[in-house]
């Protein structure tokens, strides 16, 4: 696939086969997870120039897929630190909780094209946490992710199409598969919290 995204091993714009969304400890420590993934993709079997390379201390498992048209998302929701992008700047920076997604789309995107499909999934990330309800730690007001999110969109070779953004069919389907995905991970981490408290 063609890929687009801000993920730490394979970033930017490229090709790649695999998706390796790494879970860590809440503890991670390491300064070089480009490294760490390339480890990682190696004692797999993996091709690291053919993979595109997460890390998050959300519970991978607990990973969450929808489906909508030619467009599937996936996402592991950790908001252990949930900010408004445009709230104070948080010092110190926080590390843990990521939100990652990964979206496939079932038809070639231009180049412009896959930026729009990135904005438009950021957008429904943002709209997910909102409508679950999410406050920032920031800002007086609905969170729009964490500080280390990170996201892929993937799509065949070519160009067929041109546009991504929410008013187009691609676009609409890639948004309600990542707003899906993401409301539905935010509420099993807000359970799963909650269990936590409970136990405590």
């Amino acid at each position: 696939h063609r890929c687009l995204s801000s993920a730490v091993l394979g970033g930017g714009l490229t090709s790649a086969r695999h998706w390796l969304n790494l879970q860590v400890p809440h503890d991670y420590a390491r300064t070089d997870p480009e490294a760490h993934l390339t480890e990682v993709a190696r004692a797999n079997a993996l091709d690291p120039d053919e993979v595109v390379g997460m890390l998050t201390a959300a519970d991978v498992r607990a990973g969450v897929r929808r489906d909508r048209g030619p467009a599937s998302a996936v996402a592991t929701v950790g908001i252990g630190q949930p900010l408004a992008a445009a709230g104070r700047r948080p010092r110190p920076l926080p590390r843990v909780g990521t939100i990652n997604v990964l979206i496939v789309v079932r038809r070639p995107l231009s180049d412009a094209a896959l930026v729009t499909a990135v904005q438009t999934a950021t957008e429904a990330k943002a709209q997910a946490l909102a409508d679950a309800g999410v406050r920032a730690l920031n800002h007086h007001g609905p969170a729009t992710g964490t500080a280390t999110d990170a996201i892929c969109v993937a799509t065949p070779p070519g160009a067929e199409v041109a546009f991504a953004g929410p008013a187009t069919a691609i676009g609409a389907a890639i948004a309600h598969a990542v707003h899906g995905a993401v409301l539905s991970g935010a509420r099993i981490h807000e359970r799963t919290v909650a269990a936590r408290g409970r136990m405590a």
